[in-house]
């Protein structure tokens, strides 16, 4: 819950958050800060209570805190989330209940993994995921909050060099690389721009052949439509629709399922290409974005294309495009003055 001023209404007026993800509502509420912070916290006094008598273990809150979430995350999440709590959420807190944590503890489990070699994002990744654990079941009346907040490494020490896209020569060298049954995903990626769980869920029935679109399913299940925007699109495309009528566009043939992921071939196409950069699902869709940009796309078309919720998202890939690309337009700019 939180109490801010209200973004549309003026002086005077006050938002109220309650709750979280799609169970996150919003009220409005007029008089002094003071008046909104005595609402909100009559609202959270009206929380559910935590059972008496009733003390779960920590371990006894993944499985229906991972039934909630999946409803709030993409599958590529919940595998991530799946991952912490198997490998460090299970043995370190498993068998604890939340009133048994404190803050001595996490500064341990934070030392513990870095360690093992893990990188300050990361750890506070994990962090993030133990929080939100812990908010679902405050919401849920599993627990009281934590009287202190989960200790996480500074943003200077997590923030990370920016990504370097890929160059087209590179994109075009990935794709004459990978391997055959893999070029469609490859281009939905490199090509349109699609996040990997977008690219892998796609169905049949989300290709329209006469207006030459993709319907795709986004975050928060937003649905938004993408042209064709390229030939060898087409091209793979009308291979796999001639060999499948329904279901998923494209499945891995050992399993009947769509691909969990396409890494190891694009790890492989990479290595054949000569191509030294780290090459991941999420790089292609930044190099497409960057790409598109560079060629002097409008920024509401990208938003657009890409599904940022916030224009503020589309417009730090404008920001962040290459010098080279800068000089070179700052050059014609120039020349076009001469004339």
């Amino acid at each position: 819950m939180s109490v801010r001023p209200h973004p549309t209404k003026g002086s005077g007026w006050w938002q109220i958050d309650t709750g979280r993800g799609k169970g996150r509502r919003r009220g409005a509420f007029r008089g002094s800060f003071e008046e909104a912070a005595s609402v909100e916290a009559a609202m959270r006094q009206r929380r559910p209570e935590v059972v008496q008598g009733v003390a779960p273990k920590i371990k006894e809150l993944f499985v229906p805190f991972l039934a909630w979430y999946r409803n709030e995350s993409s599958p590529n999440t919940i595998r991530d989330i799946r991952f912490s709590i198997d490998l460090y959420f299970a043995p370190w807190f498993g068998n604890l209940q939340p009133a048994q944590l404190n803050l001595q503890l996490f500064n341990q489990f934070k030392a513990s993994l870095l360690e093992k070699g893990l990188s300050p994002a990361t750890i506070n990744k994990h962090l993030n995921y133990f929080s939100s654990l812990i908010k679902w079941a405050v919401d849920h009346g599993h627990c009281q909050p934590f009287p202190f907040n989960l200790p996480r490494f500074p943003k200077k020490k997590t923030a990370s060099a920016p990504v370097q896209p890929l160059t087209q020569r590179q994109v075009d060298a990935l794709y004459n690389n990978i391997e055959p049954r893999y070029r469609l995903l490859f281009l939905l990626m490199a090509d349109h721009g699609l996040r990997t769980d977008e690219a892998l869920n796609l169905k049949v029935d989300d290709i329209n052949e006469g207006n030459q679109t993709i319907r795709v399913r986004g975050k928060g299940n937003r649905y938004r439509q993408v042209p064709f925007m390229s030939d060898r699109f087409e091209d793979e495309l009308n291979q796999v629709l001639g060999e499948r009528l329904d279901g998923f566009l494209v499945i891995n043939e050992k399993t009947g399922r769509p691909y969990a992921t396409i890494w190891k071939p694009l790890k492989r196409a990479a290595m054949a290409a000569g191509i030294t950069k780290k090459i991941n699902h999420h790089l292609l869709r930044h190099s497409f974005a960057t790409l598109a940009a560079q060629g002097g796309m409008n920024p509401h078309a990208l938003q657009r294309i890409l599904g940022h919720a916030s224009m503020e998202t589309t417009n730090k890939i404008y920001t962040n495009v290459g010098l080279d690309f800068v000089g070179d337009e700052g050059r014609a700019l120039r020349d076009r003055k001469r004339r």
